[in-house]
């Protein structure tokens, strides 16, 4: 038994993933590779992905399977890695700016939303 995954593994998880880019909205030369489109996910979308590939690689009964999507669980920490993170960037959520100033020994803290 290999610890390399059956090219018919990976193209099932793969396309799990296409799947998710698909919702996400990721066209075009975004989807190049497997590297684009992972780089190309919004963060709410790669926490999906994890989450699924977390669960082919718990419950899926193929070993196959299993193994494929643990190598694109590490692929994709690899990728995400290598990026700053973005967090929640593209959410439409409120700022919050936290001023700390420091006056006579005491601080004093000021929070302004935006």
């Amino acid at each position: 038994m290999s610890d390399v995954p059956s090219p018919a593994s990976l193209s099932a998880v793969q396309s799990r993933i296409d799947d998710i880019a698909d919702q996400a909205g990721v066209e075009g030369a975004a989807r190049l590779t497997v590297d684009d489109t992972l780089t190309a996910l919004p963060w709410p979308f790669r926490r999906r992905l994890v989450l699924t590939l977390q669960s082919l690689k718990a419950f899926s009964s193929d070993p196959e399977v299993q193994r494929a999507a643990e190598f694109f669980q590490l692929k994709a920490a690899r990728v995400w890695a290598a990026m700053p993170f973005q967090g929640h960037a593209a959410e439409t959520a409120s700022r919050t700016t936290v001023l700390v100033e420091h006056r006579s020994g005491r601080p004093t803290t000021q929070a302004k939303k935006l």
